[in-house]
């Protein structure tokens, strides 16, 4: 069993008032914040309810399982991961993630980026086990592009992009820029579950268990609108990833990919030179937290795909038991399969350093 760990997936909680300060004042009013209606902590977006939070007294939670509120700093997360027995991480953010993409005006969700990639850069930056990863607006390409080169130049190692983009699709023409700009650039695009949709369509009976279903499986969509419509084939340098969806699906998928460019080839648009799922295997990867499915499934997705995630403070993450959850789920699986899932994937695609004797 490895004994090193990088989690590919955690979170970290900006300021709540980082928008009300950063944001240029025309913008400040309708940008991100947080305020107190009708007695509940809520996350408000060009005067829009995005998200309800937990209350902002809730702020030091507790060593064994950290509030929403909990303090971030570098110091704060180096020792948060070495009571989890993790080496490094990639930093995805927590308040930004339920309201960038549901702004409307491209301005605003521009801004929005900026304020929270100079951020992320400012306070993690001098840290090198720590591997942030900035936000691109959506709705304006041209911004999108500028901000890819923003969080190259500010030294940020990947971009995060909305999961669903049901406006203008991910087969879209209109794309193209970003991909190649991300692609020259060496960037990384993260496509996290629960963005770029409703994450609570369900509502009634069992509908936590729905909407939680419906939001991890969601990008196995993506995942196919990036190889079917040739995207990944167009652009080999390009990585993409599911991240936050867990693996389970990933086989299905694959083969589904496959089985319906053959058994369709009379209605295929545009023509591969290889099965789709190729190209994930060569440029995609998906992030799991707990996932014996996905693992027993590696030999048909591929051990280069895979990565663990501690998903780290939220609730259904593995803190601070990361290392107990992970040797149960790898026992009996080769030291070298497990180690490029655990550590060597995220290490290789994030340029995040090893210790000298890994």
């Amino acid at each position: 069993m490895p004994r090193l760990l990088i989690s590919a997936d955690c979170h970290v909680t900006e300021p709540p008032d980082l928008w009300t300060r950063g944001l240029p004042e025309g913008l400040r009013a309708r940008g991100p914040r947080v305020e107190l209606i009708e007695g509940r902590t809520c996350l408000l977006v060009e005067d829009r309810v995005a998200r309800k939070l937990p209350p902002l007294g809730e702020g030091a939670g507790s060593p064994e399982r950290p509030a929403f509120w909990q303090p971030d700093d570098p110091a704060a997360r180096l020792a948060a991961l070495e009571r989890d027995g993790v080496w490094a991480e990639v930093m995805y953010p927590n308040i930004a993630f339920f309201c960038t993409y549901v702004i409307e005006d491209p301005a605003l969700q521009a801004a929005t980026c900026r304020v929270y990639n100079d951020w992320l850069a400012d306070r993690f930056g001098a840290c090198e086990r720590v591997a942030g990863v900035g936000l691109v607006p959506a709705r304006d390409i041209p911004a999108t592009v500028a901000e890819l080169e923003h969080i190259r130049a500010r030294g940020l190692r990947a971009a995060l992009l909305p999961a669903h983009s049901d406006e203008r699709p991910y087969n879209h023409t209109a794309w193209e820029p970003v991909w190649e700009a991300a692609a020259a650039l060496g960037l990384p695009l993260s496509f996290h579950a629960g963005t770029g949709r409703e994450q609570t369509p369900a509502r009634g009976a069992g509908a936590a268990v729905v909407n939680y279903v419906v939001t991890v499986s969601g990008p196995m969509e993506t995942l196919a609108y990036l190889c079917a419509s040739g995207v990944l084939e167009r652009h080999p340098e390009l990585r993409v990833g599911m991240v936050e969806c867990g693996a389970g699906w990933l086989a299905w998928t694959l083969d589904a990919m496959d089985d319906a460019y053959r058994e369709h080839h009379a209605w295929v648009r545009p023509r591969l030179a290889e099965l789709p799922s190729f190209y994930f295997r060569r440029q995609g990867f998906v992030t799991f937290q707990r996932d014996p499915v996905g693992i027993a499934n590696r030999a048909r997705t591929g051990e280069r795909c895979l990565l663990w995630g501690s998903d780290y403070p939220h609730p259904e993450g593995t803190f601070p038991e990361s290392r107990k959850v992970v040797e149960e789920q790898f026992a009996g699986v080769p030291d070298a399969s497990a180690e490029r899932i655990l550590f060597r994937n995220a290490a290789e695609l994030y340029g995040l350093p090893l210790p000298a004797a890994h």
